[in-house]
C-alpha cells in the first residue's frame, strides 16, 4: 500500500504536525510505502515528489508505479482531498490545515481526525490499515461504491 501525505510537515523541513514523524515511521514500519508531496524531513524512511505541480496524488502515484486501489491519501485541506478525490484515492483527513472537519469530509475525506497524534492512536482502525474497506472510490463524489 502506498500512503501519500501533503499534511505532514510545512515546508521548512522542521516537523509542523504533533506526531508527524512518528505516524510516517509507524507506517514505514509496518511496510507501507509513504510517498511525501513536499519535503521529506531529515530521518524519516520515506519517498518525496519534489515538485508535485497541481496534481500531487498522480505525481506520487507515478514516482512509486501505484494503484489508486492500492493508495491511501492522508490531506490536512478540502484541496488535498479534492486532488485524491480526482483519481480514486480514498482519504483520511487531518483538521490541521484551517478546513473544519465538516467541510473535509464534505470533500470526500473518509476519516477525519485532529491531527497526526490522534491518527496514529487509532491506526489500527483506521483506513491506512485497511484501504480497500470501503471498496472502490468514485472519483467523481468521492463516495465508496461497489464492485
Amino acid at each position: 500500500m502506498t500512503v501519500i501525505s501533503a499534511a505532514l510537515f510545512g515546508t521548512d523541513w522542521r516537523p509542523r504536525l504533533p506526531g508527524g514523524a512518528e505516524l510516517l515511521r509507524e507506517c514505514a514500519a509496518r511496510g507501507w510505502t509513504v510517498v511525501l508531496t513536499g519535503p521529506r524531513p531529515p530521518g524519516v524512511p520515506v519517498l518525496t515528489v519534489a515538485d508535485p505541480g497541481g496534481e500531487p496524488v498522480r505525481a506520487a502515484l507515478e514516482l512509486v508505479d501505484g494503484e489508486p486501489q492500492h493508495a491511501v491519501a492522508v490531506a490536512g485541506s478540502v484541496r488535498e482531498v479534492l486532488a485524491a478525490r480526482r483519481l480514486g484515492v480514498p482519504c483520511v483527513a487531518l483538521e490541521t490545515g484551517g478546513d473544519a472537519g465538516s467541510e473535509l469530509r464534505a470533500a470526500g475525506a473518509v476519516e477525519v481526525h485532529r491531527d497526526a497524534t490522534a491518527l496514529l492512536g487509532v491506526l489500527d482502525d483506521s483506513l491506512l490499515a485497511r484501504p480497500r474497506a470501503f471498496g472502490r472510490v468514485d472519483a467523481g463524489t468521492g463516495a465508496p461504491r461497489s464492485g
